[in-house]
């Protein structure tokens, strides 16, 4: 929880700061990359300064997010999950989204898919 608690708060910061240009992501829940890349592509929040795109076993989702989620995915752990992050419009969706960004694959997949979850259900995308 303390991951929800964070993401939160920057969610609060964040979108009380000033007014920029909305980064573009594509947003999916899917059980392959494929029928995910069909969903299309999204207008972010203010605040959203990512995109991610978590990859499990019959699992893909792809979101807006933040470089704060990137960082602490990066430190964390989510066991056979993969978590890759860029920060440019559009850069995760297809042909793109598998090479840009950085790629990690860190251990305790539960807390960094729901922190993934709950930070796209925060964005009211999904």
């Amino acid at each position: 929880m303390p991951a929800l608690k964070t993401l939160l708060a920057l969610a609060i910061v964040t979108s009380l700061a000033g007014e920029s240009k909305a980064l573009k992501c594509h947003k999916c829940v899917a059980s392959n990359e494929n029928d995910c890349n069909q969903q299309g592509s999204h207008s972010c929040p203010q605040y959203a300064d990512a995109c991610s795109t978590i990859t499990a076993p019959n699992s893909v989702i792809k979101s807006c997010s933040y470089k704060s989620f990137c960082d602490q995915a990066r430190r964390g752990g989510s066991g056979g999950a993969t978590v890759r992050c860029c920060f440019s419009d559009d850069c995760n969706g297809p042909a793109r989204g598998a090479r840009s960004g950085v790629g990690l694959t860190p251990p305790g997949l539960p807390a960094l898919l729901w922190a993934a979850l709950a930070g796209a259900l925060l964005l009211g995308r999904l």
